[in-house]
């Protein structure tokens, strides 16, 4: 082995077996003892051996053998493409070369069906015969190329096994220098992205490659490598990679080099793979080059007079997979990606790659971790397999003291070792960067929690870094960015903390930052201005106060944009942040209400800052009193009460008290103030009773009342005749500051009103009396005594009365056509019954007026009512505001008026005859009419009705039941 060979390391990943005989076991495999192979190949599943003398050896992966004979004179080189085999020979003796194209999965006649023979020489123009000595054939059966022995290349394109061959490319390789030789290596490769051909052309002087595109050589090529022999080299489809083993080197070449205009000189990579010895044959598998050299022996003897070695190289890993000395070693094939060693004897040994496992245990021992990664990387070794490799290679470089390279390999495990297996080795040593290293690693693919953000941060912090928080906040890293910005804070990057802030629209932590850490007040301010008016309206909210005390302009004017934008704006949750500041704050609410007029909380504080305002005021003027009121929010009274309670503000207390209807609440206030006028006033506008007995009560009582209150108390009690006095009397003789001397005048004065009444009443009496004598008489006279009827002229026409007549008692008599004209029944006198309808309707409007309730009735009409103007002409309509009852109106009128009040109706009353619908504006009784019906009745009966009638318009009865009211 070579001295270069010497700087890759040297294992045993393969083991060497023998192959025993399928039918006998115990022995081993023999049967190609006999056989001389001039070349070979391997296909799927199969070996293809070639004899000198023309016969073909096939080799199953079960080791079944079949032969056939595919040239009669000789055998000369093969190319396998699948199932399709093309080899070069002669059939007789001379320069007669043949190509012939065998199908080998059809059989025929013992042999594979031959599909073409093509006779290359005189496809070939040249002056001179010259014998084929190789053929390559590219697997999709759309290329195939034929070398001669002198250095000649042809080439043909197309369909193999269906189209006819045309015309063939000769490449030009220099066949007139004797130098080049015979052709020894022949490959194609198609490059399908660049629709071009790749031929690969070997002498054992040179390398060339021709690119071929439109049937035409495009470029050449001549390669660093000096020429191959025959069977030491090898391509592969599948990576288009022409290898190539001279003397020295072993030499790589891709066919895209060909294509390049410049291909660095030819020159390919190259190793000194079995360098200075002979190179009998080169094989390709995957990653391996397999090498077949030999050298003198050691030891001089006649059988044995070379030494083979196959070595089987991992190029992309530069180390030597397996190494073998053997005695006698004829060929080296690949059967079924197995690789198998033909002895000179007949004895076939295979070489068998070890489990993957075995072999890192064995670069494990050679604490080789490195090449053990690659290896499991190429062996598609799972993830976690792997992130144990590396745990292992960084805890060696770990424990040699390597830590930065031992940060590295630990930075592979992530999301399969525990985080707390390394971090806990870095802080033991106090290894900040390459702690720091190994979390940025964990924050790189979002595997790292709150813990590790804050490791992270205090690292950089550490190490103040700010080039790396810098870093941090610009990457999208996936952390708990609210620890983060804890952390940085906590050590003093306040700074940078909002940076990170403003990146992930942590409004909250960038705006604690600027106001409580920075100051950065105006700064709040314009980040706040930015955000949607909900943040803006929260966080002025939260911070408003601070930012108004530094900043009171500018926040102002956030505020003023705020309340006017179209925006729905709690005003009411931003009033907080005026704690203390009524100037502001009336600016504020001012400016809100302008907004919304309805919001009953901005009314609310307004009316307290108001309230605020005057009560640090001396004296409060009327007008004063005016402006609060008007501040008081109706749609919210009992806040409103809360407050003019809170700061003792009269006006807005009874206000509110008037328009609750909390009548009894109020009386309770007047009578904690003492204000014995408002409390007499408020029992005389409301008329109740049981208040009245409260103020009487309360006031009787008071151990500083004055005469004067009293007397005026008692004054408005027996004006409003709610209390008889007998109970004013008992209620007052209960109190215990009030004398005799008090009430005298009020007792006295009811004597005297109770004496004069019953004066009145005797004369009254008397008179009834006599008025009964007066009509018993005239009822006896009627029963007893003859009467006369001395009428001479109708009632009703005051012509002559002439037969049929009618007469009444009463004194009236009527043609019988005028009474019927009149009146459809003769029951009752017409003239007469009209005075009895009038003495109903006045006994109605008397009990109608009577009734104090009918004010009550109007004033809360009034007060429910949407126009009180239509109210009151309906009203007057029904003719009830008269100035003064004397003035009788029209009947019928008065009583549908008085019916409809108390909610009946009044027309099953009136009478059937027509009736004066006038009214007189003077005092007379009645207006002068055609219906002589109207005329007062002298008879007896009526003068005392009519009389009774008028009674109605006593001085001590108003005209107008409202009067005493209004």
């Amino acid at each position: 082995m070579s001295l270069a060979e010497l700087g890759w390391r040297q294992f045993t990943f393969f083991d060497k077996t023998n192959v025993q005989d399928p039918n006998h076991p115990s022995e081993k495999f023999s049967s190609l003892k006999n056989l001389s192979a001039m070349c070979s190949v391997s296909g799927d599943g199969f070996a293809l051996f070639g004899e000198k003398g023309g016969a073909m050896l096939k080799l199953s992966h079960k080791l079944d053998q079949y032969f056939w004979v595919a040239h009669k004179f000789s055998m000369i080189d093969m190319s396998v493409a699948g199932n399709i085999l093309a080899t070069v020979g002669e059939d007789e003796e001379g320069i007669n070369s043949l190509v012939k194209i065998w199908q080998l999965d059809r059989i025929e006649k013992d042999a594979p069906f031959c599909l073409r023979v093509i006779r290359v020489c005189q496809i070939l123009a040249s002056s001179q015969g010259t014998q084929a000595c190789c053929v390559a054939l590219h697997s999709s059966h759309q290329h195939i190329a034929v070398g001669f022995r002198d250095s000649s290349v042809i080439y043909h394109a197309g369909n193999l096994l269906k189209d006819k061959l045309g015309k063939w490319l000769t490449i030009p390789t220099n066949a007139g220098d004797d130098n080049d030789g015979e052709i020894t290596a022949l490959a194609i490769a198609w490059l399908p992205v660049h629709g071009a051909t790749v031929l690969f052309c070997a002498t054992r002087s040179s390398v060339k490659s021709f690119a071929i595109s439109n049937k035409a050589v495009v470029n050449t090529v001549v390669h660093d490598a000096k020429g191959c022999s025959r069977y030491s080299w090898s391509f592969s489809e599948a990576t288009n990679r022409f290898t190539v083993g001279s003397v020295e080197m072993v030499y790589f070449y891709d066919a895209d080099q060909s294509l390049a205009l410049d291909p660095d000189g030819g020159k390919g990579r190259c190793h000194a793979l079995g360098r200075s010895n002979e190179k009998i044959q080169l094989l390709t598998l995957n990653n391996y080059v397999i090498l077949l050299t030999r050298q003198p022996s050691a030891v001089t003897s006649a059988d044995d007079e070379w030494n083979y070695v196959v070595s089987v190289y991992d190029i992309e890993n530069q180390c030597v997979a397996f190494s073998c000395a053997l005695p006698s070693v004829s060929r080296v094939f690949l059967l079924d990606s197995n690789i198998m060693i033909l002895s000179q004897d007949g004895t076939l040994s295979t070489l068998q790659e070890k489990h993957i496992t075995v072999k890192l245990d064995i670069l494990f021992k050679k604490n080789l971790f490195d090449l053990a990664v690659r290896l499991a990387k190429r062996s598609h070794l799972d993830a976690e397999s792997l992130s144990d490799i590396y745990r292992k290679y960084g805890d060696y470089l770990f424990s040699n003291g390597d830590f930065e390279n031992a940060v590295q390999q630990y930075s592979e495990t992530v999301g399969f070792l525990e985080p707390s297996y390394v971090i806990k080795k870095f802080l033991e040593g106090s290894r900040t960067k390459e702690l720091s290293s190994y979390l940025e690693a964990l924050h790189a693919v979002g595997k790292a929690n709150a813990h590790h953000t804050t490791i992270l941060l205090n690292c950089y912090t550490k190490m103040e870094a700010v080039d790396k928080i810098d870093q941090f906040i610009s990457r999208n890293v996936e952390c708990d960015v609210d620890v983060a910005v804890q952390v940085l804070r906590s050590a003093g990057f306040s700074k940078e903390a909002c940076r990170l802030c403003e990146k992930h629209k942590l409004h909250d932590a960038m705006l604690a930052i600027l106001i409580e850490e920075l100051c950065g007040y105006e700064e709040a301010l314009l980040y706040i201005g930015k955000l949607e008016i909900d943040e803006v309206e929260k966080y002025m909210g939260k911070y408003g106060k601070v930012l108004l005390e530094h900043c009171s302009e500018k926040s102002m004017e956030l505020l003023m944009n705020l309340v006017s934008s179209n925006a729905q704006v709690d005003s009411g949750q931003l009033l907080k942040m005026f704690v203390g500041d009524q100037f502001h704050c009336s600016q504020f609410i001012k400016a809100a209400l302008e907004k919304n007029k309805e919001d009953s909380n901005l009314k609310n504080t307004n009316l307290e800052i108001r309230l605020r305002q005057l009560q640090s005021h001396d004296e409060i003027l009327p007008e004063d009193h005016a402006s609060l009121l008007e501040l008081i929010d109706t749609n919210n009274l009992k806040s409103s009460l809360h407050l003019c309670q809170m700061f003792g503000f009269t006006p807005g207390i009874v206000y509110i008290y008037e328009k609750l209807e909390k009548y009894d609440e109020l009386l309770e206030y007047y009578m904690q103030r003492k204000d014995f006028d408002e409390i007499i006033q408020l029992c005389e506008r409301l008329d109740n009773q049981k208040m009245w007995m409260e103020a009487i009560v309360y006031i009787s009582n008071q151990p500083d009342i004055d005469r004067e209150t009293v007397h005026y108390m008692l004054e408005r009690v027996e004006a409003s005749s709610c209390l008889h006095p007998l109970v004013v009397l008992e209620v007052l003789s209960q109190g215990e500051h009030l004398h005799f001397v008090d009430v005298r005048d009020y007792i006295v004065k009811w004597l005297t009103e109770q004496t004069d009444h019953m004066q009145s009443d005797e004369e009254a009496i008397t008179a009834s009396e006599e008025k009964m004598n007066t009509v018993e008489e005239q009822i006896e006279s009627l029963n007893y005594r003859v009467q006369l009827f001395q009428l001479n002229k109708c009632s009703v026409c005051d012509t002559s009365l002439q037969l049929p007549t009618v007469h009444f008692l009463c004194r009236h008599s009527y043609h019988a056509h005028c009474l019927e004209s009149y009146s459809e029944k003769a029951d009752y006198c017409p003239a007469c019954r009209q005075s009895t309808v009038r003495k109903e309707t006045a006994k109605e409007i008397r009990t109608f007026v009577d009734n104090r309730s009918a004010c009550k009735q109007f004033q809360k009409q009034m007060d429910t009512a949407i126009d009180c103007m239509s109210l009151v002409s309906e009203y007057v309509a029904q003719g009830l505001f008269m100035s003064s009852l004397s003035n009788i109106p029209d009947t019928s009128s008065t009583l549908r008026a008085t019916k409809k009040l108390n909610g009946s109706d009044s027309r099953d009353r009136e009478s059937s005859f027509p009736s004066n619908k006038s009214q007189t504006s003077g005092n007379a009784l009645l207006i002068q009419s055609s219906n002589p019906f109207l005329e007062e009745s002298s008879d007896p009966f009526t003068r005392g009705s009519s009389s009774s009638l008028y009674t109605f318009n006593d001085s001590s009865m108003p005209a107008n039941p409202f009067d005493s009211d209004f």
